[in-house]
């Protein structure tokens, strides 16, 4: 049984380390309790973006999923329903380019935009976004599912030997209380 709930673990765990558990739906903060899109973040994104251009809806997923170079990929479930809210705010005015609407950001967008913008703390993380190197973080990211899956490895074999299962007990409460203080004593 524990055989097949470490497969299901570690293969997850790599599953999820893609486009949408990037750190912008869970597991951004501590404990993975902060979610990087808040409730009203993405609003504020859109609105930017139709600031420069008017688009239409998948171009704005597409515009997105290329402004956190892959690796947050909105749903249109996501963005399509604040659409919506933008056009029942009055913030977004619509028209017709074939079969597709275009949305355009109104004078009333403008200005919620400009009165809630510097406020927003997350506008800061998506600035810090835009700085990071991508190919680091993907090599850190290799790196922490080659620790996890140790991990568990270690954890499936301590499971057959007493012994062992001490001294990983104590190599993980020793872990654990390493990462919390790691960055205590530069404060």
């Amino acid at each position: 049984m524990f055989h097949r709930n470490f497969d299901r673990i570690v293969n997850g765990f790599n599953a999820n380390m893609g486009k949408e558990d990037f750190g912008f739906g869970r597991g951004f903060g501590p404990q993975g309790k902060d979610r990087f899109f808040k409730k009203g973040n993405l609003q504020f994104v859109i609105l930017k973006m139709l600031q420069t251009e008017s688009k239409h809806g998948y171009q704005i997923i597409k515009d997105l999923e290329e402004e956190f170079k892959g690796f947050y990929s909105p749903s249109p479930g996501s963005v399509y329903p604040i659409l919506q809210m933008l056009e029942d705010r009055e913030f977004v005015s619509i028209s017709k380019e074939g079969k597709k609407k275009v949305y355009t950001i109104t004078g009333e967008g403008k200005q919620f935009l400009e009165e809630n913008i510097n406020e927003d703390e997350f506008i800061q993380r998506l600035e810090q976004f835009k700085n990071m190197d991508f190919e680091a973080l993907k090599a850190k990211r290799n790196e922490l599912q080659e620790i996890f899956i140790g991990f568990m490895e270690a954890s499936r074999e301590a499971m057959n030997d007493s012994e062992k299962q001490q001294q990983f007990n104590k190599f993980l409460a020793k872990t654990k209380e390493d990462l919390k203080n790691l960055y205590k004593e530069n404060k």
